[in-house]
């Protein structure tokens, strides 16, 4: 009993949340559109009682042999023709309303989903499977569950203004009668509440299954996947895949939904025995002449507009659920924090930085991950120093990327600069300091120009910048090959011009270039796309790229790493070595065993 009540309580709080979300995006179209719903819900009452009005006075008139004169009749007529027509004419325009309310709804809630992202400052959230198979409901449904909800909660309402004047209609021939109808169709409600939120639930409990589903689709349909998936003859693998996820899915869905439907159409025999006897009943009184043909037929009328529009409050209520189940998603999305703590306003950045950057005690675990990704590194980065920090795949050289960066915090330990943790420095300020190349670097459906420009957004209007960004990067030849340069879009999702590996790697280096005043440089294998030519040419410029700024360098290739001033060497997430090039050959450990390997395969000169 007080699951469902705390269930009910949920339910209610996310559809009263609702409406002033509904509110904020249309205020103008919602006031319009509940004037036009309003109108529509009491137009049939209106039109039952003209039409009893209409056949009582015919048959009065037919009673005494007399006729029925254009006074009566002429207003009557016309009042039912002018309901009629207001029932027309409202139609499109409230379709039309709808319509332009949903574009808003749906744009509002968009918005509020990237801007909640955008507050979430670490990479918790978006390392967590769990946080995606909400986040894929959300995105998948947001398209058309808000015009869902609006529809529902319209209808709802038009259906509860008609069910109301209706009962006033039918209270007068028997007070009884609406009541019985309305108590006959509560199993039917009850237990279609409860499975209907047993089916959202079993449907998030198997979105993991729906995104298995989505991303074999994907791997099929896209041609990021589609010379492997065709050379190495994939198809049926992916299908087969897709097909599982489906049944598993399937199975369990169609089963609740067949069960709902089972107990609703035999409660729905209830409803209709009630109607049953209500009818029988009317009938007895106008053959004992206690109710005038006007009535019968106002009953009739009344009854079956009754019965629908209670059928339709009574489906759009648990549709209203459905959605409501939604929204509250939504919102628990928009409710929920990130676990790093935040210092507001935080204290301002050295600039310059003084006395470096340091890593005292560093342990971390990622959230998912049960072993330490880094355990107890320290090292300090000088100002204007270069560190090439080197390793094999998983030694933990990216991870202090991110602590660097602080998308995340470290599990023990701290990260100071200038003696100051990292963790009460202003976060916004403090990754204003740093230009960065991420290994999985972003290719953004943009121009060319705007995709520089990204590093740092002021060079949309200060286009100096992205020439010297460009320059810097070394692709001005390519620049000048499009007829259209910085303003050539690219990328194929809109008909741009397509780059290759090399070229997009280039760009993300004048990304990070454009940042002119930043402190802090993390190349993280700058160079994994770049062809041997572009590579030797980028790193002769080398000293000139990182000139006056705090330099890290994440590198496989360890011919780049000798022009560093230091080289940290991890194993395993712990910091093994440290020292230059020549004092880690000297030392003939890790370091000296990697230079060993590498200078057979590749023949890398001393």
């Amino acid at each position: 009993m007080s699951d469902l009540r705390v269930w009910f309580e949920d339910y209610t709080k996310a559809l009263f949340r609702s409406l002033p979300l509904l509110w904020a995006a249309a205020p103008r179209e919602i006031i319009i559109l509940i004037t036009v719903t309003l109108l529509q819900g009491f137009l049939p009452a209106v039109s039952v009682w003209i039409t009893k009005l209409v056949v009582d006075a015919v048959a009065t008139a037919l009673s005494d042999g007399g006729e029925l004169g254009w006074t009566i009749l002429l207003p009557l007529v016309a009042g039912w023709v002018g309901a009629l027509l207001l029932t027309t004419l409202l139609d499109p325009w409230r379709t039309a309303l709808q319509g332009n309310l949903n574009d808003k709804l749906m744009a509002h809630m968009s918005l509020m989903l990237m801007r909640k992202a955008n507050t979430l400052p670490d990479l918790s959230r978006f390392e967590d499977s769990q946080f995606y198979d909400e986040l894929q409901l959300l995105q998948e449904r947001v398209g058309y569950q808000p015009l869902s909800f609006l529809e529902n909660l319209v209808e709802l309402v038009r259906s509860l203004v008609t069910v109301v004047v209706m009962v006033a209609l039918l209270i007068p021939l028997g007070f009884w009668i609406p009541l019985v109808i309305a108590i006959a169709t509560i199993p039917q409600v009850v237990v279609s509440t409860q499975y209907g939120k047993t089916i959202w639930l079993t449907l998030f409990e198997n979105s993991p299954q729906a995104r298995r589903m989505e991303y074999y689709t994907s791997v099929m349909l896209t041609d990021t996947y589609a010379k492997e998936t065709r050379l190495f003859q994939l198809g049926s693998f992916f299908i087969e895949r897709y097909l599982q996820a489906f049944r598993s899915l399937y199975q369990t869905m169609s089963h609740l939904r067949g069960k709902q439907a089972f107990w609703s159409s035999s409660l729905a025999i209830l409803s209709t025995l009630g109607n049953g006897f209500a009818f029988y009943w009317v009938v007895q009184q106008a053959f004992r002449g206690q109710l005038s043909p006007g009535s019968v037929l106002l009953f009739v009328q009344s009854l079956t507009y009754f019965q629908q529009n209670l059928e339709g409050l009574v489906g759009n209520w648990l549709e209203i659920f459905e959605n409501a189940l939604f929204m509250q998603q939504f919102f628990n999305f928009l409710d929920s924090t990130s676990p790093m703590p935040l210092s507001v306003p935080g204290e301002k950045i050295p600039n310059p930085i003084r006395s470096g950057i340091t890593f005292d005690k560093v342990y971390f675990r990622y959230p998912d991950a049960k072993g330490w990704a880094l355990k107890n590194v320290s090292f300090t980065l000088q100002p204007g120093e270069t560190v090439a920090i080197v390793g094999e795949n998983g030694a933990g050289k990216t991870t202090i990327v991110k602590l660097l960066t602080r998308l995340y915090d470290p599990t023990k330990g701290r990260i100071l600069v200038d003696g100051v943790d990292l963790k009460n420095l202003n976060l916004e300020q403090w990754r204003q300091q740093i230009a960065a190349v991420f290994q999985d670097f972003g290719r953004y459906a943009l121009t060319l120009g705007e995709n520089i420009a990204l590093g740092n957004l002021q060079a949309l209007e200060h286009r100096d910048l992205v020439r010297y960004a460009i320059e810097k990067a070394d692709i001005a030849k390519l620049v000048a090959k499009f007829p259209t340069g910085e303003d050539t879009p690219i990328g194929k999702q809109f008909s741009g011009t397509e780059l290759s590996g090399g070229q997009w790697q280039k760009l993300a280096l004048a990304r990070a270039f454009v940042r002119q005043e930043a402190q802090i440089l993390l190349l993280d294998e700058p160079t994994a796309a770049l062809d041997p030519r572009s590579e030797y040419e980028l790193y002769l410029r080398f000293v000139e790229l990182t000139k006056g700024k705090t330099t890290i360098l994440i590198t496989h290739r360890l011919a780049s790493v000798r022009m560093a001033h230091r080289i940290l060497v991890l194993k395993a997430g712990r910091l093994i070595e440290d020292g230059t090039h020549q004092e880690l050959l000297q030392h003939g450990g890790e370091y000296t065993a990697l230079w060993n390997m590498q200078v057979q395969q590749y023949g890398i000169a001393e």
